[in-house]
């Protein structure tokens, strides 16, 4: 399971935003390091396909896709050099595979902030500048330790280049994930060990914009936007009292999920029967094989072929029986790439 990282500095609302996410009671208190250790929640993503086909195969029970979100203490100015248990959290940044990053950007005179005045730019400016710090510090050792094996590894100096790129883009303060590289850099071998320096500013960064509807917001360019305490409120309300308190209709809880999948790069393919009906989560492109081995191990190395009806035509069909009747059920091989929404049967061999 992929994990999402919430993070931000102290009172951002990361402890709120997850407490909603996971309906696990953290605390959320007014005043700095408020959390201390990592709390990990599993949330399931919404996907209204799922009780559709139950319907139609009367399954005893559905599984939707889920997601793990880690609530990390806030960080602080000179968190890399150790500020505020720093080196602590940043260990628990490294284990997760996502930073959903939380801006504070609103006004409020009883909400203190750390630095004593709001600033969500400055603010995101500090929690970059503390990772790509921590960054620097792993790439040094990584290129210190390269140069020492270079003459019995043949991508020695393709390691190299790599992490001097990445180098200049931490010394700029830059996300080591906005390095552009060229082919050779991007060899099936040296993807596999770039992954291994879990560089922070490696991971795929979805920066949140936490505002407050009717009060007073400051401008960020942030990915997303959400007054994480009224959503907060309305949890649970209907779409017409969402509406009239000037929130989007689908609860922004619903969206910030689907963002962070879309993130992740990852999509669900589904399965259905009287037992049950889930969706299996896989990274997009993925073949079927692969695919068939989110299920089981064995599945992918006993992979012969798929059945596959698009989620459209299996509801258009009522089921299977009538999917294939009409000519909307495909036979695929092993070169066959999954798509979000199959519905699919592996026949193993």
């Amino acid at each position: 399971m992929l994990s999402v990282g919430l993070v931000g500095l102290p009172n951002a609302g990361k402890s709120t935003l997850f407490n909603l996410l996971t309906k696990r009671a953290v605390p959320a208190e007014n005043f700095p390091f408020c959390t201390i250790d990592p709390h990990d929640g599993i949330v399931e993503v919404k996907d209204s396909r799922l009780q559709a086909l139950s319907e139609i195969s009367n399954s005893d029970k559905i599984i939707p896709a889920t997601i793990e979100f880690r609530d990390i203490a806030g960080l602080v100015k000179g968190a890399s050099s150790g500020a505020g248990l720093g080196n602590q959290f940043l260990a628990h940044i490294r284990e997760v595979d996502m930073i959903l990053m939380i801006i504070r950007s609103f006004e409020h005179d009883s909400i203190i902030h750390v630095e004593n005045r709001v600033d969500p730019l400055e603010d995101y400016e500090i929690l970059l500048l503390e990772l790509t710090l921590a960054d620097m510090k792993m790439v040094e050792g990584a290129i210190s330790r390269t140069k020492k094996e270079i003459a019995k590894d043949k991508f020695g100096p393709l390691k190299i280049e790599v992490l001097e790129k990445i180098q200049t883009a931490l010394s700029n303060i830059e996300a080591a994930n906005t390095i552009v590289l060229d082919e050779k850099t991007t060899d099936k071998e040296i993807l596999k060990w770039r992954k291994t320096l879990n560089l922070l500013t490696d991971k795929p960064i979805l920066k949140l914009a936490n505002i407050i509807t009717d009060g007073v917001n400051l401008d960020f360019n942030s990915d997303f936007k959400l007054d994480i305490g009224l959503e907060s409120e309305l949890d649970g309300a209907s779409s017409e009292d969402r509406e009239e308190f000037g929130l989007d209709s689908v609860p922004g809880l619903d969206r910030i999920i689907k963002e962070c999948f879309k993130t992740l790069n990852l999509e669900t393919y589904l399965t259905t029967g009287k037992v049950e009906t889930r969706a299996w989560t896989y990274t997009k492109g993925s073949l079927a094989p692969i695919c068939a081995g989110k299920i089981h191990t064995d599945f992918e190395k006993k992979y012969i072929k798929a059945e596959v009806i698009k989620f459209e035509d299996y509801i258009k069909y009522n089921g299977e029986k009538g999917a294939s009747e009409n000519g909307k059920l495909q036979l695929v091989g092993k070169d066959y790439v999954m798509l979000d929404g199959d519905v699919v049967e592996f026949v193993i061999g």
